[in-house]
């Protein structure tokens, strides 16, 4: 078992990022996992050193440690930041390219997300050159196709796909690329994501059956219910939500408690990250 704590330092975390965090922890030490500290750098514009090192702060005040990944902010941008794994990314490109299952596409995001709108992207019917200046490249999919997410405790759900970006206008890989393909290089056998990343699975899932020889299909994912505001909205870094580093006034036992409650778990019996380890909700089958 091999999982992968992968946050993003395009702002301070927040407590739904904590919680992830600790489900991930507890489930690869309940099953004598190993646990990969993966941060996704590949946006640039957004990446800051405080958010960086923020992350590094709070899992160092919530005392979770792991077996692979950088030491500290430092060893992260001289040895793993993504920056060093570009090759990875455009390689999976290229097998993708091949299988003549892409199109260049000018549209903005701006322009397909306005509902109010008519516009309609017809960029798949122009066939433009993959390299043509200012695109960036989609994958074809068909209407109403939908791929089979299996989740450990939810079991089948049916994700309908639309066409999605594989490489930017910049030329950069795309977030499905490169989580699939550092997935594939650190050989990540077990997911925790939260339910909004539910499509994200489906989609890294269908690119990886493009692919020859598909591996990600036997990887077993946990989808969690959302964190969110006492308004019900969810808690989220693009928003802003956090404005100062969380770690900062962050009181472990306190955490502990909310994840406690969160997960409907006894606070009697458990109490610590000790306590919780043993917790058989965590425990695989056949462990």
């Amino acid at each position: 078992m091999i999982t992968r704590i992968a946050p993003t330092p395009s702002g301070y975390l927040h407590l739904g990022n904590v919680f992830n965090f600790l489900l991930t922890w507890l489930w690869a030490r309940s099953n004598q996992g190993k646990v990969l500290l993966r941060i996704d750098d590949a946006d640039a514009q957004r990446k800051r050193a405080v958010y960086l090192e923020d992350i590094f702060r709070t899992l160092d005040v919530l005392g979770l440690d792991w077996d692979m990944g950088p030491s500290g902010p430092g060893d992260f941008e001289q040895h793993w930041s993504q920056v060093h794994r570009v090759e990875l990314y455009n390689a999976l490109l290229q097998q993708l390219t091949q299988k003549q299952i892409l199109y260049a596409c000018r549209c903005s995001r701006s322009q397909l997300l306005n509902t109010v709108s008519s516009f309609q992207c017809n960029c798949a019917d122009k066939a433009l050159p993959l390299d043509t200046e200012g695109t960036c490249l989609r994958m074809r999919v068909a209407a109403g196709e939908c791929e089979r997410v299996h989740d450990l405790f939810r079991g089948a759900i049916y994700q309908e796909l639309n066409s999605f970006v594989v490489r930017r206008k910049d030329g950069v890989a795309a977030y499905h690329v490169g989580s699939l393909a550092d997935d594939y290089h650190f050989g990540i056998t077990h997911i925790v994501r939260g339910d909004d990343l539910m499509q994200s699975t489906a989609i890294q899932l269908y690119i990886d059956k493009q692919l020859d020889h598909p591996v990600f299909q036997d990887c077993t994912f946990w989808h969690h219910p959302l964190v969110v505001s006492l308004d019900g909205i969810k808690l989220s870094k693009s928003a802003g939500i956090a404005k100062i580093p969380f770690s900062a006034t962050m009181n472990k036992a306190a955490v502990l408690s909310a994840f406690i409650t969160w997960m409907g778990w006894d606070h009697n019996q458990y109490q610590t990250l000790e306590d919780l380890i043993s917790h058989p909700d965590l425990k695989l089958k056949g462990q």
